[in-house]
């Protein structure tokens, strides 16, 4: 008994620990044009436009730093290898990026003109 309650603490906390550090997981973000951002619960972020996936890209958030990667390759993404790292703010519930480094110009263009309200 006295070993099953120290693991059945770690085994809980193991759930909510990783969750509280990224405020993005599982929301939606509108941009005044339609285009939702809907980060998933997973490491899954997908672009959609009148409810049809533009594309979809994997993320990871550490601290206020977003890493996106396209995962589906398209005329609208970068190619799949090509890792964007973004600041990203939330003040007001409005998101906003900026570029700290992507060697896909495409993307970086769009993602630090985006400013998203959450649904």
């Amino acid at each position: 008994m006295k070993i099953l309650l120290p693991v059945a603490a770690i085994f809980f906390l193991s759930f909510i620990l990783p969750q509280t550090g990224n405020p993005l997981r599982n929301t939606k973000w509108e941009a005044p044009n339609g285009l939702v951002i809907y980060f998933t619960p997973s490491d899954t972020v997908k672009m959609l436009m009148d409810n049809k996936l533009l594309t979809a890209a994997q993320y990871k958030v550490k601290d206020s730093l977003v890493i996106w990667r396209d995962f589906i390759k398209s005329d609208a993404t970068c190619d799949t290898s090509i890792r964007g790292t973004y600041i990203y703010k939330i003040r007001d519930s409005l998101l906003s990026f900026k570029v700290l480094s992507d060697r896909c110009e495409e993307r970086a263009d769009v993602m630090q003109t985006l400013v998203l309200s959450l649904e």
